[in-house]
């Protein structure tokens, strides 16, 4: 009896002990069954992108390389190597656009390349051609299609008792500039006139002349609208050459950029010197031009300052030059009572090969009167400071305006733009006379800011500073 009661009684415990537990699939264990079949989808699918990435890729690559294996054909057609250029060109192909790269470089009989504007002791052996072809879906990992050759010459183009003169003719960017013309010119040292000039420049801006025999040469160049760093249309360098070498003339050749200027003002009653002189100031140099052309063509530098008159450096310990046309130059003081602050330098003007920029050139105005209508006014630079704060001049300057008629009676006043600086002014019956001075009386100076203490007997004295 006790038996079963107690094998009744664990029955119904194992039966509470079933119906208390949890049956199914919690919530948490559905979550991380999502999340793992998430990530495996995601590395799948990311297989699976990059297995068709690939074989897209490996397609383009077999067509990159149809392409450079086309470019070395035509290449190899060529019957002159100095007619193959670096050149590059983009073609599209079944809606992948490929980036074809041709580059050269002539090499000397030891293996060593002779870049445009480089000189040596080797000549030209043979030319190195380089096709270099990327695509615009190219994966990170693929390399761009690489291919070379070599072209020879037909003939020889060395001759071990002569040289070779390479020309290369750069722009303002660095970049060569093509389609310039050369003119080699013997001058001495045993030189003769070449049986041909050299081409035009190429597309990296050489040129080359073979076979030329030892001396000195004149190289020049000319193209229109172009320009030198010094300023010169047609350039002209010296150059000798050597049995068995090759020499290189480099330039620095560009469109001219075209300034327009306005010189003190665009009042219709200056009156400027029939010589007048404008000075343009770079880190490369100083550059002058003479006359009052509306428009200045210049090599395009980052930028010139343009100085009235015919400014010089100071040398290094500050003497001699011409200081006092410069308006940065003058330094603070207090002239006839009023406080003026120091000058200040002009705006650099700056313009892009074939571009074109304007300024005004900064001038004092100084106005003579009851001068006779049939003299010529003189200008003649003073070298000393008249005024606290102006600089020295040591260079000196004589600037001539012409007269108003060449014949009949009556004084007038006349308007005279000038540089900066002091100036005795005289007139007289021909151009540059100084016989007559004019007197104190008969000067005003029309741009000076202080009133007075810039007057003399016969001369003027023009201040660029402003008011302090």
């Amino acid at each position: 009896m006790e038996m079963n009661q107690r094998k009744t009684t664990g029955i119904l415990r194992r039966l509470a002990a079933a119906a208390r537990d949890d049956s199914g699939i919690s919530i948490v264990e559905v979550l991380v069954a999502a999340l793992i079949f998430a990530i495996v989808s995601v590395g799948v699918a990311q297989a699976t992108v990059t297995a068709i990435r690939q074989a897209a890729d490996q397609r383009a690559r077999i067509t990159a390389l149809s392409l450079a294996a086309s470019e070395i054909d035509k290449v190899r057609a060529y019957t002159d190597p100095f007619d193959v250029d670096p050149e590059e060109y983009d073609v599209e192909i079944d809606g992948t656009e490929y980036t074809v790269t041709r580059s050269t470089e002539w090499v000397t009989s030891s293996g060593l390349d002779i870049p445009c504007g480089a000189g040596g002791t080797g000549n030209m052996q043979y030319k190195r051609v380089n096709v270099r072809v990327s695509w615009d879906s190219r994966m990170g990992m693929t390399p761009p299609v690489s291919s070379d050759t070599i072209l020879a010459p037909d003939g020889r183009i060395n001759d071990p008792t002569r040289g070779t003169i390479m020309v290369s003719v750069k722009g303002a960017a660095g970049t060569g500039t093509p389609g310039v013309a050369v003119t080699i010119s013997p001058v001495s040292g045993g030189a003769t006139a070449l049986d041909t000039q050299p081409a035009p420049t190429n597309s990296l801006g050489c040129t080359y002349a073979l076979k030329v025999v030892p001396g000195t040469y004149n190289v020049s160049l000319s193209k229109t609208g172009h320009i030198a760093t010094d300023q010169a249309t047609s350039p002209v360098k010296p150059v000798t050459v050597v049995a068995g070498g090759t020499v290189s003339v480099p330039f620095d050749y560009d469109r001219h950029a075209t300034l327009g200027l306005v010189y003190g003002s665009s009042s219709s009653s200056n009156r400027y010197a029939t010589n007048n002189e404008t000075t343009f100031v770079n880190t490369y140099g100083t550059f002058s031009v003479t006359g009052t052309s509306s428009t200045v063509r210049l090599y395009p530098f980052g930028g010139y300052t343009a100085i009235a008159g015919h400014y010089i450096a100071p040398d290094a310990d500050g003497s001699g030059g011409c200081r006092a046309v410069d308006p940065s130059e003058w330094t603070a003081a207090t002239v006839g009572g009023v406080a003026l602050a120091a000058g200040v330098a002009s705006a650099p003007i700056a313009a892009d090969p074939g571009g074109t920029a304007s300024d005004t050139v900064r001038m004092g105005i100084v106005r003579v009167k009851n001068v006779p209508r049939t003299s010529y006014v003189t200008a003649v630079s003073v070298a000393a400071p008249a005024v606290a704060g102006q600089p020295t001049c040591a260079v000196g300057m004589t600037y001539r305006f012409d007269r108003e008629a060449s014949w009949g009676a009556g004084n007038s006043n006349r308007d005279l733009v000038l540089p900066f600086g002091t100036w005795r002014l005289y007139y007289g019956d021909s151009p540059g006379s100084t016989t007559t001075s004019i007197t104190a009386a008969n000067i005003e100076a029309l741009t000076n800011v202080a009133p007075t203490g810039y007057v003399g007997a016969g001369v003027v004295t023009l201040d660029p500073r402003a008011a302090g």
